[in-house]
């Protein structure tokens, strides 16, 4: 018989820690992803109760696929509501009541999910204040602090008066900004889902350039983290509450674990130091919280991150 263990020595160093893990006991021993100690994330939604593509608006469905998913992983997230969404269908309150009920932490991206660059400060925030309507009932409810303000398109001014005007209206207000560290464009493949929906084949493609476009956004957050704050800061990844986003949250989640982060909640998330930063980037761009610090100590950022258009999807879905 053929001496393994002297052909190779590693062999028997293996046996060995197998034995003192306890292979071969009664017990069974189970495998989970790594997780590497630095590696955090948050997730969060917007666009609550729904965002839905042209010929597919089904808010309950997408929202109760998503709750599902991160019950099962018991994941805390964070949702960002658009209060006119259920002014247009009252029955969608259930779908906001549904995220408060499950734990999750609610904020406000306005009323209309208006765009600052396009309105005067007063305006933007009174439709901050007419955000906040449904909140206040559920705040009551479930006991959760809803002031944290998703900005629209991530535009938080692109003159000095409205970016300060509204800066001063949110601290006297007592609301903390909710900053985005991974951007992505999600919101891209709901339609192409529709479409495909009854193909699994297709499908599949484009569950993995989903994937794919996560991982591309997390290579750069990961890299500029580095680059600005030397270490990598607890992120936040920036999803809607759409369709696609809904049906591949849990490969996602799959995919994050492997990765090795640790998904935490949005409060812990927010109490790495970080997000203390002063950063003064005025401007037209929707920049990650990472890239408006960068565009503030004059460093290097990419202003395309995680931005997709439909234009790009199509070109990769016609290479596969």
């Amino acid at each position: 018989m053929k001496n393994y263990t002297k052909a190779h020595p590693n062999i028997l160093q293996c046996l060995v820690f197998l034995l003192l893990a306890g292979i071969g006991s009664s017990e069974l021993v189970t495998w989970t992803p790594a997780q590497t100690p630095d590696r955090k994330i948050a997730l969060t939604f917007d666009d609550l109760p729904g965002l839905g593509p042209s010929g597919y608006w089904r808010p309950r469905e997408i929202s109760r696929t998503i709750l599902r998913t991160l019950k099962d992983h018991q994941i805390q997230a964070a949702g960002f509501v658009v209060g006119e969404k259920i002014d247009d269908d009252l029955t969608n309150f259930v779908v906001i009541e549904d995220w408060a009920s499950q734990g999750h932490i609610l904020g406000n991206q306005t009323h209309a999910d208006v765009d600052l660059n396009e309105l005067s400060s007063d305006e933007f925030l009174e439709h901050l204040a007419d955000g906040q309507n449904y909140l206040r009932r559920l705040s009551r409810a479930f006991d959760f602090n809803y002031r944290y303000i998703r900005f629209p398109f991530l535009h938080q001014g692109n003159t000095e008066r409205n970016k300060n005007r509204v800066a001063e209206a949110l601290y006297k207000a007592d609301y903390k900004i909710a900053p985005v560290t991974v951007k992505t464009s999600d919101y891209r493949f709901n339609q192409f889902y529709v479409e495909r929906e009854g193909d699994p084949e297709k499908l599949s493609q484009l569950k993995l350039l989903f994937l794919d476009h996560i991982t591309q956004a997390l290579d750069y957050a990961e890299s500029q983290s580095e680059t600005v704050f030397s270490r990598n800061i607890n992120h936040i990844l920036w999803l809607r509450c759409g369709l696609a986003t809904a049906q591949f949250l849990e490969d996602l989640i799959v995919q994050l674990l492997e990765r090795g982060y640790q998904i935490i909640s949005f409060q812990e998330a927010l109490s790495d130091p970080v997000f203390r930063t002063e950063e003064t980037y005025v401007g037209p761009l929707g920049l990650s919280f990472i890239d408006r610090v960068a565009a503030s100590r004059g460093l290097p950022f990419d202003p395309q991150h995680g931005e997709m258009t439909r234009r790009d999807l199509e070109r990769l879905l016609d290479e596969k």
